[in-house]
């Protein structure tokens, strides 16, 4: 029987986090949301495994090997949502899914206007074709990919190409030059792709960089937000950030 999956991307860099704090801090990620899916008859697969080397190819690009790699694990998947290993579910938190209906969806990334404009610019040179506004940005720390299948699969076979056409000038970049590594180039891709209808969901479902709207210290962000993304803060305060958020709300998930 098909189920609606959400697929976690854990993958261990050298490049980004040498100590592994990954490792750590997705212990909290992985409770909440196992809860959600359990309780939102949905399955949470965590690819954590790789065969390819993260530093030949981040880990960011590689989720977008997602219908591959569900398919070699033998999950028979229906609709599909794409979350960064640094996000924590609300207990009642609404089905994302059904949000998106059907349509590839995420949250605007709107609160570092400066560098995302700049990364726009870097990697504008590769889609001379597409007109992007950082208004229509989405950050890829959840994604939901489209239905029927086939568009989403045809939709991640564009990014992979890309990549593996591009590889060095997009590793140099990353090394040299960072305007980021998938989440730039995947906009340009959905925006030439979907057009007005990608979806745009509300804030509420990717509270990111909290650490900038004055909502992370005093918890804020567990009222205001059903999906809290601990992303802009450095990879050893993570842990202790989302442990502390743990400690206060775990006995929603029982």
């Amino acid at each position: 029987m098909k189920k609606d999956v959400v697929f976690m991307t854990a993958l261990v860099t050298e490049r980004c986090d040498p100590d592994k704090h990954i490792e750590t801090y997705t212990e909290f990620s992985i409770k909440s949301w196992k809860w959600w899916c359990d309780n939102n008859d949905a399955i949470l697969f965590v690819f954590n495994q790789s065969t390819i080397d993260t530093d030949e190819m981040m880990p960011t690009w590689q989720r977008w090997y997602v219908y591959d790699i569900l398919e070699s694990n033998n999950i028979d998947y229906n609709r599909i949502l794409l979350i960064d290993a640094d996000m924590m579910v609300k207990w009642d938190c609404p089905s994302i899914w059904d949000l998106a209906d059907g349509n590839y969806a995420g949250v605007k990334d709107d609160l570092g206007i400066g560098w995302t404009y700049h990364s726009m610019v870097g990697y504008k040179e590769f889609f001379s074709d597409v007109d992007l506004d950082w208004e229509r940005y989405i950050n890829n720390g959840m994604v939901v990919l489209p239905k029927p299948d086939v568009i989403g699969k045809n939709f991640c076979k564009e990014i992979i190409d890309f990549y593996e056409e591009n590889q060095k000038e997009l590793i140099w970049r990353e090394k040299n030059d960072y305007r980021g590594t998938d989440q730039t180039p995947v906009n340009y891709i959905a925006e030439r792709t979907f057009g007005m209808t990608k979806k745009f969901l509300p804030k509420k479902f990717n509270m990111n960089h909290l650490h900038k709207t004055n909502i992370l210290d005093n918890f804020m962000y567990i009222d205001t937000g059903y999906v809290w993304h601990f992303n802009g803060l450095p990879t050893s305060d993570r842990y202790d950030t989302m442990k502390k958020c743990w400690d206060k709300v775990k006995d929603n998930y029982v």
